[in-house]
C-alpha cells in the first residue's frame, strides 16, 4: 500500500500554509492519523497501516515554528512544563480556495502535543492529528445489529460505548446524536468533549445541540454534569468517564430521567463494570455497583480490524441490560458480574473473538489480524473443530 504523494516543493517547502494543504490532502485520501515528530519524517495512518509521507525529516526547531504558526505559541511553554496538550484544529476554505478547500468547506482535526525523547533527540515535540470526518455517517450505514439499533435512544439511563483508542467511539456517538436530532426533535442534546471533535451541525434540527469543550467552556466532565440538569436536556453526552465524580454524575443524571451517553477505554462489556468500579473507593463500590446496574441500558465495545482489501471493518461485542439480564446479575455478587457477562455472550457466540473468527473464515481478515483479537491457543482450538 502506498500513500499518494504530496509535493511540498510545489508549495514552496514546508511552512504553515503548505502543512495545512498537506492536512487537507490527507483527509481527501482517507488518512485517519498524521504523525509529526521532531527529527522524523511525516507519517500517516491509512486504514491502519503506517506509511511515510515525506522524504525529508522535520528538525525540532522547524516543528516548533510550525506549532507556533498553525496553533499557538503557548503550546511550547506547556510542553516544556511537562504538560500534554489537546486541541482541535479547524480549516475553512475561502474565496481563494486556500489549502484546497472550497469556499465554506471545513475540515477538523483532533490534535495531541507531547514532549518526548525520540531516537537521538531529547525533549523534542511530537504531534498526532486525528482526522475528523466531515460527514457524520447515518446510523444505518454503521452495520448495527437490529436488536442494538432499536435500543440506542431509551428514555433514560446510561449507555456506554467502549473500546481502544481509534476504535470509532466518537464517530458512533456522533451518529447517535445526529439520529436523535433529526428523528426525535423533542430531546435537547448537550455534550461536553475534550476537545470537541465532530461539529453537531444539523440544519434540519428543531433545536441545535449544545457542545461544550473541557477547559474552555466548562472546567470538567463532572462540572458539566452538575450544570446540565438546569438546561432542560433530553440527551446528555459526556466525552469520557475517567474519574469518580464523572461516574457518579452520569449515574445521577440517568436516575433523574435523562439519557446519558459516554465512553470508556475497556475491551469488553464484561470488563466495563469492574473497571468503572475501580474508580470508586473500595468501601463505596458495593453501593455504586447496584446504582450502576439499575441505570445501565447497554455497553457496546467496538474494534476496527484491518481487512484484506486494505480497508477496515468494525466489529462489536455488546450487552443490552434488559430486565432479564438485570435480574440474573441481581442474584450474584457484583464481583461475579464479569464472569456471568462473558459466559452469557460466549454461549451466544457474541464475543469479539466470535465476530473476528467469522471474518477470518470469510477471508475478510488475515491470520495476523485475527491474532490481535484471539490468542494462539484459541486459534488452534477453533481450527481443530
Amino acid at each position: 500500500m502506498t500513500f499518494p504523494a504530496f509535493s511540498f516543493h510545489e508549495h514552496g517547502g514546508l511552512h504553515a500554509d503548505s502543512l495545512r494543504a498537506f492536512l487537507v490532502h490527507c483527509a481527501r485520501h482517507s488518512v485517519s492519523d498524521i504523525f509529526m515528530q521532531g527529527g522524523g519524517p511525516l507519517v500517516v495512518d491509512l486504514h491502519g497501516r503506517k506509511l511515510r509521507a515525506s522524504e525529508f525529516r522535520i528538525e525540532p526547531p522547524q516543528l516548533a515554528r510550525l506549532m507556533d504558526d498553525v496553533f499557538s505559541e503557548q503550546i511550547k511553554g506547556d510542553l516544556k512544563a511537562g504538560k500534554g496538550v489537546d486541541r482541535a484544529l479547524q480549516l475553512t476554505g475561502d474565496m481563494y480556495n486556500r489549502y484546497g478547500l472550497a469556499r465554506g468547506e471545513s475540515l477538523r482535526f483532533r490534535c495531541n502535543f507531547v514532549q518526548a525523547t525520540i531516537g537521538d533527540y531529547d525533549m523534542v515535540p511530537a504531534l498526532t492529528l486525528r482526522t475528523i470526518p466531515t460527514v457524520i455517517p447515518e446510523l444505518d450505514a454503521l452495520g448495527l445489529e437490529e436488536d442494538l439499533l432499536s435500543v440506542l435512544l431509551p428514555h433514560k439511563g446510561l449507555g456506554l460505548i467502549t473500546g481502544e483508542t481509534g476504535s470509532g467511539k466518537s464517530t458512533f456517538l456522533a451518529s447517535v446524536y445526529q439520529h436523535c436530532a433529526l428523528h426525535d426533535p423533542d430531546r435537547k442534546i448537550v455534550t461536553a468533549e475534550d476537545p470537541i471533535e465532530f461539529l453537531l451541525n444539523f440544519p434540519g434540527a428543531v433545536l441545535m445541540p449544545e457542545q461544550s469543550q473541557i477547559g474552555r467552556d466548562v472546567t470538567s466532565f463532572a462540572e458539566h454534569l452538575r450544570l446540565t440538569l438546569r438546561r432542560a436536556p433530553g440527551v446528555i453526552g459526556v466525552g469520557e468517564i475517567r474519574d469518580p465524580a464523572t461516574l457518579s454524575g452520569a449515574i445521577m443524571n440517568g436516575q433523574s430521567g435523562h439519557l446519558c451517553l459516554s465512553t470508556m477505554h475497556t475491551n469488553s462489556p464484561g470488563e466495563t463494570i469492574p473497571r468503572a468500579l475501580m474508580l470508586i473507593p473500595e468501601d463505596q463500590r458495593e453501593a455504586m455497583a447496584w446504582n450502576l446496574l439499575s441505570n445501565l441500558q447497554y455497553v457496546i465495545t467496538q474494534r476496527l480490524l484491518r481487512t484484506t482489501d486494505g480497508k477496515r471493518q468494525s466489529i462489536r461485542e455488546y450487552l443490552i441490560f434488559d430486565d432479564e439480564v438485570k435480574e440474573s446479575l441481581g442474584l450474584l455478587k457484583h464481583t461475579q458480574w464479569r464472569t456471568w457477562i462473558d459466559s452469557h455472550l460466549s454461549e451466544r457466540e457474541a464475543r469479539m473473538s466470535d465476530k473476528a473468527w467469522r471474518l477470518y473464515q470469510e477471508g475478510r481478515i488475515d491470520r495476523k489480524e485475527l491474532l490481535t483479537v484471539i490468542t494462539p491457543c484459541e486459534m488452534t482450538r477453533r481450527e481443530a473443530l
